[in-house]
């Protein structure tokens, strides 16, 4: 079921916002490949060539439960994700539209325990190692997988930043109180700030669309919007459509 839900920014320059201005945003999937495909779906066939499509981060892990290769994992949506989103980056490539990955929390981890060997989030987080384990268990019967996920991980970017519009696409949040976004991003902040972002009342000089905080509903103010529903319990996703002036989540 699609469910919609229009507003108008109350930006003072809104109405200077040019046509070319289209995105659509897939907030946290976390494993959920049931819903991963209904995403993969939509941007198919409702997506226009000109319309840019931004992932705000975490991908993957605390997954729905499945195959791999044969045997039962916790975890097995974590690895169908993956290759669902190997799989759309190539459409993609081959389509010529434009995706964009930025990186989310999650993917620090993946980061840590696949390329720097660091075991804390293995050990530290449940829901990680059920990841993990399907993970492995998948690169073993296909060894050209790490490699491309790898690939993936290197490829990821902090944010995305569309000055023209006023847009700052991000997936946890923002801070310009400390410095500037790539020092942000250097230290880490932009991928786990919560409360001190959201609930802060000065003004942002972009509106900011981001994740990583779940919501009973969209969090949505003239500058901020939050689109991550808790997808591993709510079994729904919120997406963004932008066109100019006009916003709308689309519910899948």
């Amino acid at each position: 079921m699609k469910r919609f839900l229009k507003w108008q920014l109350s930006k003072k320059d809104t109405k200077n916002s040019k046509e070319c201005c289209q995105y659509l945003v897939v907030p946290d999937l976390h494993g959920t490949y049931s819903i991963f495909k209904k995403v993969d779906e939509y941007i198919k066939e409702n997506c226009e060539e000109s319309r840019k499509i931004i992932f705000l981060g975490d991908y993957l892990d605390r997954g729905e439960c499945g195959e791999v290769y044969g045997r039962e994992f916790y975890d097995a949506g974590s690895f169908h994700t993956l290759k669902g989103l190997l799989s759309l980056r190539n459409w993609a490539k081959t389509e010529n539209r434009t995706l964009y990955f930025l990186r989310g929390n999650h993917e620090i981890f993946f980061e840590d325990y696949f390329l720097k060997e660091r075991l804390k989030p293995y050990d530290k987080y449940p829901f990680f190692r059920e990841s993990v384990d399907a993970l492995e268990f998948a690169f073993q019967n296909d060894h050209s997988l790490f490699s491309k996920f790898e690939t993936f991980l290197d490829e990821l970017i902090p944010y995305y930043l569309d000055k023209e519009n006023e847009y700052l696409f991000i997936h946890a949040g923002v801070d310009f109180s400390v410095g500037s976004l790539k020092e942000q991003a250097k230290h880490g902040l932009i991928y786990w700030i919560r409360e001190k972002f959201i609930y802060n009342t000065k003004k942002l000089p972009y509106t900011v669309v981001f994740g990583h905080t779940p919501f009973e509903k969209p969090f949505i103010k003239s500058d901020r919007i939050g689109l991550d529903s808790g997808i591993y319990d709510s079994g729904f996703i919120n997406l963004l459509k932008i066109d100019g002036n006009s916003n709308r989540i689309i519910r899948l």
